[in-house]
C-alpha cells in the first residue's frame, strides 16, 4: 500500500456513469471556436442560421496595377485595393448582393444611366483616374499590359460601352492627339479599338488596332476578358473565358516583323467602367505584365478549410464516438462539392503544432470512430472542395461531436467504520465501475475536513489500491475521526470520483 504518491483529481460532488454528450459547432451556437479559415468564410443569411462555405475572393497572388473587387458595403466606397487610382462612382453604379457576385460580396451594377436628374448620359459610369506612379499615369511609357475583368450584361445592345480609357499627348513635333481605348459591344460580341494609343520610336508614326472576339456573348451569363500586350513581341492579344479570340501585332502592317510600335500614355487621362452599359461588373484589374494563365473558376479547386480550437472534453481519455456534419452540396458537374472531415485528439493540447500534418486522422461523418479515439482535447478540421467545375461551393452548417467523457468512478455503498486500539478499521462494498483502478481514503479529525496526519500510511488522502477493507494504524485513542472513501480509475492521471457517506469513529485503548 501507497501513500499519497500518484497525483489526483478529486471531484468532490455526486457523479454519474458516463453518458454520450454531444458538442456542436456552428447551426444555432456559430462558429465561436474556430482557430483557422484558410479560403473559406462564414456565411450568414439569418441571424440563427451560419454555414462556412468556400470563399470566392480571389488571393492577390498577383501584384496588381489597378484592383477593384467591389466588395465595400456600397457604391459610394469603391475604391481601387492598390491605392494606385482614385475612384469616383456616379449616381448610375450601384452594389448587387453576394449572391450576384462572380467573387467576393458584391459586384458594381449598372444601369447604362445616371439616376442624377442634371445628369447626361456621358456622366454615368465609374470614372479611374491614376495617380502619379500608377502604369496608366501621364507620361508612362508601358512595356507588358494585362486589363481583365468578369462581365454579366443585362442585354447585350451593340454601342454599349464596357470600359474606355481617354487622353490628350502631344508628339516630339507638337502635335495634338487624342488618346482612346474602348472596349465595347459589338454585333453579339465585344470588341477592342486603339486610337493613337501605339506609336513608333521616334513618335512619327502611330496605329489604329481592331479586335473583336468570336464568342457570342450570351446575356445573364458571367464571362471573364482580357486584353495582354507582349512588348517584346508586339502581340496584343484578347480572350475569352481563356481562349485568344484575337490577335494583333503592334506594327505597321499589324503582322509579325518589323517595328514593333509601343504604349505612351497621354495627359488627364481616365478610365471609364461601364458608360454606357447595363448588367454586372466584377474584379477588374490592369496588370503591368504579361499575364500566362488565368484561374477563371468561382472557387479555388484545391479548396480550403476550416480548423477548430483545441475543444476541452472535460476529462481525459474521454472517448468520441462520431463526428455528424450538415452539409448541403449542389449536386453539380461530375463530381458535387464535398467536404472531408479529420480529428485529432491527445490529453495535451500544447503538443500539437501547426505543420504537424500526421497527427490528423481521416474520418467519415456519421461513422463510427474506432475506440482508441479518445483525450481530453480534440481539434476538428474540415475540407471543404467545390464541384469540379469550380462554380458551387458545399455549406457546412454544423459539426457535431458525439462523445462520452470518462467520469470519474462512483464512490463505495456501505463503508463502515470499525474503532480498535490506536486504529480504525474501513470496510466498503465495491464501487461498480469497469474502469475502476482504486481506492483513497480521506480522514481527519474534523467532519467534512479531511487534513490529518496520524496514520501511520501517510497524511490524507491515503491511496489503498483496489482493497476493499484497510485498517488506519497510527491514531490517538480517545480521539473521533472522520473518513470518506472515493474510487479513482485507470486514466493518466486518474480521476478521483465523488466522496462516500461520511464515517466516524474513536479509537479506544483495549485491555490486554
Amino acid at each position: 500500500m501507497k501513500g499519497h504518491c500518484i497525483i489526483l483529481f478529486c471531484i468532490a460532488s455526486l457523479t454519474l456513469n458516463a453518458e454520450e454528450q454531444v458538442l456542436q459547432l456552428g447551426g444555432k451556437e456559430s462558429w465561436n471556436n474556430i482557430e483557422a479559415l484558410v479560403g473559406v468564410e462564414i456565411e450568414s443569411k439569418i441571424p440563427t442560421s451560419h454555414a462556412i462555405i468556400l470563399s470566392s475572393r480571389k488571393p492577390m497572388n498577383i501584384v496588381p496595377d489597378l484592383l477593384l473587387t467591389f466588395d465595400e458595403s456600397g457604391p459610394d466606397r469603391f475604391a481601387d485595393v492598390t491605392g494606385h487610382y482614385l475612384v469616383t462612382t456616379s449616381s448610375s453604379v450601384l452594389r448587387s448582393e453576394s449572391s450576384q457576385a462572380r467573387f467576393g460580396s458584391g459586384a458594381a451594377l449598372f444601369s447604362g444611366i445616371s439616376l442624377a436628374p442634371t445628369a447626361t448620359l456621358e456622366q454615368s459610369g465609374l470614372f479611374i483616374k491614376p495617380k502619379p506612379g500608377a502604369l496608366f499615369a501621364s507620361g508612362s511609357r508601358i512595356e507588358d499590359f494585362t486589363i481583365d475583368f468578369w462581365l454579366y450584361p443585362a442585354n447585350v445592345a451593340k454601342g454599349e460601352q464596357i470600359l474606355t480609357w481617354s487622353s490628350g499627348r502631344k508628339t516630339l513635333r507638337g502635335e495634338s492627339l487624342f488618346q482612346r481605348i474602348r472596349c465595347q459591344v459589338g454585333t453579339n460580341s465585344i470588341e477592342w479599338i486603339f486610337n493613337d494609343f501605339f506609336t513608333s520610336v521616334d513618335d512619327t508614326n502611330r496605329i489604329t488596332i481592331y479586335l473583336k472576339g468570336i464568342e457570342k456573348l450570351i446575356p445573364r451569363t458571367w464571362s471573364h476578358h482580357m486584353i495582354r500586350y507582349d512588348a517584346n513581341q508586339g502581340s496584343l492579344e484578347y480572350l475569352v473565358n481563356g481562349n485568344v479570340e484575337a490577335i494583333v501585332y503592334t506594327t505597321k502592317s499589324q503582322k509579325p516583323g518589323g517595328e514593333i510600335y509601343t504604349p505612351k500614355i497621354g495627359d488627364g487621362g481616365v478610365f471609364i467602367l461601364g458608360e454606357r452599359y447595363s448588367g454586372l461588373i466584377d474584379h477588374v484589374r490592369i496588370l503591368p505584365m504579361y499575364l500566362e494563365t488565368v484561374q477563371d473558376t468561382k472557387y479555388p479547386l484545391s479548396g480550403g478549410y476550416m480548423v477548430s480550437k483545441s475543444l476541452d472534453l472535460g476529462y481525459t481519455d474521454s472517448r468520441v464516438f462520431k463526428i455528424v456534419a450538415d452539409v448541403r452540396a449542389p449536386k453539380e458537374g461530375a463530381v458535387p462539392p464535398q467536404v472531408q472531415l479529420f480529428i485529432r485528439t491527445s490529453n495535451n493540447p500544447y503538443q500539437w503544432t501547426d505543420d504537424d500534418f500526421s497527427s490528423w486522422i481521416p474520418i467519415e461523418s456519421s461513422v463510427l470512430l474506432k475506440a482508441e479515439t479518445r483525450g481530453r482535447y480534440i481539434q476538428i478540421k474540415a475540407h471543404l472542395y467545390p464541384s469540379d467545375t469550380g462554380e458551387s461551393t458545399p455549406r457546412l452548417n454544423s459539426i457535431s461531436i458525439f462523445y462520452e467523457p470518462d467520469l470519474p468512478p462512483p464512490p463505495p455503498s456501505m463503508v463502515q467504520a470499525i474503532a480498535r486500539d490506536g486504529a480504525v478499521e474501513l470496510l466498503w462494498k465495491p464501487s461498480p465501475d469497469r474502469d475502476l483502478a482504486g481506492y483513497v481514503v480521506y480522514y481527519g479529525t474534523a467532519s467534512g475536513t479531511y487534513f490529518g496526519t496520524d496514520a501511520v500510511l501517510g497524511p490524507s488522502p491515503i491511496d489503498v489500491g483496489l482493497r476493499t477493507s484497510i485498517v488506519i494504524d497510527g491514531l490517538q485513542n480517545g480521539r473521533v475521526y472522520y473518513f470518506s472513501v472515493a474510487a479513482y480509475d485507470k486514466a493518466s492521471p486518474a480521476h478521483i470520483g465523488a466522496l462516500s457517506r461520511e464515517v466516524a469513529g474513536r479509537p479506544l485503548r483495549m485491555e490486554r
